[in-house]
């Protein structure tokens, strides 16, 4: 999603200096210093935890730093229990007195009013003078355990609706983001850097 958009952005004359994948970034930082994979950074025990919990606000910092010189922060997030991951919640912390756009994916994508309340939640972790210049999200993937935890639902109860209804979004959310999504949210982020150029 990321990538797609900043090829649009770019195509509109946004001129990018850096970009980097804060989840991924925080995780390569983890695993660099022994830790087994991403999950474990948030399904770690104790002084683990600590541990990992420190190596990926490290990361976040560090990737803020970077973000410091740019006019406009974009910052792409995915939905993590109705919000965002801890590292983008780091990095949002760092980002005084910048401009930032917020672009994200959640499983469940038919509420814009659902995404609208996901944005309020992420906005909420940037510091009292950054400048929330605007916000869109799409539906996106979610993982096969997700999907598997949804069949266990319907395995112990075959007439439960619930769980019907989250397979059938799980298997529609497959095909986002797709390219309407991508556009959709290029021209929401087109349209708060024109709002700051008047």
């Amino acid at each position: 999603m990321a990538d797609a958009l900043q090829r649009e952005l770019t195509d509109a004359g946004v001129r990018f200096v850096a970009s980097f994948d804060l989840d991924g970034a925080a995780a390569d930082l983890a695993q660099s210093e022994g830790v087994k994979g991403a999950e474990n950074v948030e399904g770690a025990e104790g002084d683990e935890a600590a541990e990992n919990g420190q190596s990926a606000n490290a990361a976040a910092s560090a990737l803020a730093t970077q973000a410091s010189e740019a006019d406009v922060v974009f910052v792409g997030f995915w939905c993590d229990k109705g919000s965002c991951s801890p590292a983008v919640q780091h990095f949002l912390q760092g980002l005084a007195g910048k401009r930032v756009f917020l672009f994200g994916t959640c499983g469940f994508g038919e509420s814009d009013e659902y995404f609208a309340q996901i944005l309020e939640r992420v906005r909420a972790y940037l510091p009292v003078d950054a400048r929330f210049i605007g916000g869109a999200m799409c539906q996106g993937k979610m993982g096969m355990g997700v999907k598997r935890r949804y069949e266990g639902m319907l395995e112990k109860d075959p007439e439960n609706a619930q769980a019907r209804m989250l397979i059938d979004n799980w298997n529609k959310a497959q095909s986002h983001p797709n390219e309407d999504d991508v556009s959709r949210i290029a021209a929401a982020a087109k349209e708060a850097l024109e709002g700051i150029a008047e």
